[in-house]
């Protein structure tokens, strides 16, 4: 009988899990919309409209109108359009510098992830701690000229969202360098180490 619970339970937990993050994330994408849906299924629909299915035809809209964006992006038309709103943008004080560091921050992440240069490990917030992180670039000019010792730029994303996290320059000597891949990295970050890549043979 334990056996078969163990089993019963390594299959259904990751499947509620799963439905359960899904329900979550199809709650918080669905925020944006929820609001006018609710007001036109009051004016238009006679019957009560339960406030579930309302999120829910929120976040599908919401989800279909990232989708289609990314369509318009990719062709002409859109991408002039694009860099007409990202004009306009710039000329905003302290706009333009958010906008760009968060733009690249998310193609990093989400398309081309040859910007981290190595994962690492490195003692944070104090010594005798570890937290993976990813060496971006060597540092240079008046940082680098600025420090006694030869540091290099180190990102260190948080857990779930590994958009975020702390940017440091961290002494060559204190960097535990790792043979994972950033792939394996980011996914044992975001599982918050549940997830753990094989260990690559030496």
């Amino acid at each position: 009988m334990k056996k078969h619970f163990l089993t019963g339970l390594v299959i259904i937990i990751p499947f509620f899990l799963t439905m359960y993050i899904i329900v979550i994330i199809f709650r918080i994408v669905g925020r944006f919309f929820t609001p006018a849906f609710t007001k036109i299924f009051e004016a238009f629909v006679p019957i009560h409209i339960p406030n579930f299915a309302v999120i829910f035809v929120s976040a599908v809209v919401t989800l279909f109108l990232i989708w289609f964006i990314g369509i318009l992006a990719s062709n002409f038309i859109g991408k002039k359009l694009f860099h007409i709103a990202e004009k306009l943008l710039s000329k905003i004080p302290m706009a333009s510098g958010i906008y760009d560091a968060i733009k690249k921050l998310m193609r990093v992440f989400f398309m081309d992830k040859s910007t981290f240069k190595r994962v690492v490990l490195i003692e944070w917030p104090r010594k005798g701690i570890y937290v993976i992180a990813f060496i971006t670039a060597d540092a240079m000019g008046e940082v680098q000229e600025s420090t006694k010792e030869e540091v290099v730029n180190v990102f260190m994303p948080s857990t779930p969202n590994p958009t975020t996290g702390f940017f440091m320059l961290v002494p060559k000597t204190d960097i535990i360098p790792l043979k994972m891949s950033v792939d394996d990295a980011i996914k044992l970050i975001i599982s918050g180490g549940i997830v753990i890549p094989p260990t690559n043979p030496k």
